[in-house]
């Protein structure tokens, strides 16, 4: 017994040694994780969400050829290292929409002068942007900005909510908006989104917003002419009101949020006297969240007050008025 309660008594203390050091490992774990996520972030636009701008493309946690959101969803595409958030259209950019500084930080990268008007992908990466490294040396990308709009220069110290420049569509870009990327001190992506994939880890926004999939109407409107995607995405001529004697078509566009490959939409036309004219389906073949439909129609011979009616899957989205007058006012 004298010699057994020594070890007896050694155990118990290794054992409480064990515990002891398996609560600070703890504690230095959680104190680790509070460090790396001792930045929180604010948005770099302001505004709404789905209403101002449309956050339609987030990191992509797929490493194959797959693609797949912090969220399991599809809201992103093969590669995507940030997140992109859209404006309504070239005429919002055209208005100055600013970009602010995420969070408190120091200026280390900015590139400037680029075409920001950029409608198809072809080069040019993050085009004109600004790279801002913070506490702990995570790093913020602000790309595809407005030509020489950049408003700091490298070394500047910024404050979180500070403007740095505005929204364009320069470099790799096909619509004006801004990727926002965050990487940490090994340059390793940070998706700052919390999702059912992103495996616990935290958000990193003060306030994140809502994960959107849903199938709206961002905006509608008629042209006089049979469009393309470039004059849709300008708004060359939009117009309520048509020539009987000088146009030849009416084309009802519609900028949706949420449509995917195998949707059928239907536009249907009604006479001033509220009797249907004509109607078409189509069917969609794309998986773009942010993008444009149209319907055509060769100009009716009778004046008034037009109507359009737009489903989609057979669910009612959109109604728009036109007016047919012997000539433009």
């Amino acid at each position: 017994m004298i010699v057994r309660a020594p070890a007896y008594l050694a155990a118990i203390l290794v054992l409480a040694a064990m515990k002891a050091l398996k609560h600070l490992l703890c504690i230095l774990a959680l104190a680790a994780s509070c460090i790396a996520q001792d930045i929180k972030l604010k948005m770099p636009l302001k505004g709404t969400a789905g209403k101002d701008f449309f956050i339609d493309y987030f990191v992509d946690h797929d490493t194959t050829d797959g693609t797949l959101d912090v969220f399991c969803g599809t809201k992103t595409y093969n590669g995507h290292q940030g997140t992109d958030f859209l404006l309504r259209s070239y005429k919002s950019m055209d208005s100055g929409v600013y970009v602010y500084a995420a969070a408190d930080g120091r200026v280390f990268e900015t590139k400037d002068g680029m075409y920001d008007r950029s409608k198809h992908w072809l080069s040019g990466g993050l085009g004109n942007h600004v790279g801002i490294i913070h506490k702990n040396s995570i790093c913020t990308w602000y790309g595809h900005m407005m030509k020489y709009s950049i408003l700091v220069k490298i070394g500047d110290s910024v404050k979180v909510g500070q403007p740095i420049g505005k929204v364009g569509s320069s470099g790799y870009s096909s619509y004006p908006h801004l990727h926002f990327e965050v990487r940490d001190k090994d340059r390793h992506i940070i998706d700052p989104f919390s999702g059912h994939c992103s495996a616990g880890s935290p958000s990193y926004w003060v306030s994140q917003p809502p994960y959107d999939t849903s199938l709206f109407v961002i905006n509608t409107g008629f042209v006089p002419y049979k469009p393309g995607l470039d004059t849709l995405q300008e708004g060359y001529l939009v117009s309520d009101t048509f020539s009987i004697t000088k146009d030849t078509v009416v084309c009802f566009w519609a900028l949706m949020h949420g449509m995917r490959k195998g949707n059928v939409l239907r536009a249907e036309w009604y006479t001033p006297d509220n009797n249907l004219y004509f109607h078409a389906s189509w069917n969609w073949n794309f998986n773009w969240w942010h993008d444009y439909t149209w319907a055509t129609l060769n100009m009716p011979k009778t004046k008034g007050r037009w109507a359009i009616l737009f489903y989609v899957n057979d669910k009612f989205v959109a109604s728009r008025h036109f007016y047919e007058v012997k000539r433009r006012d």
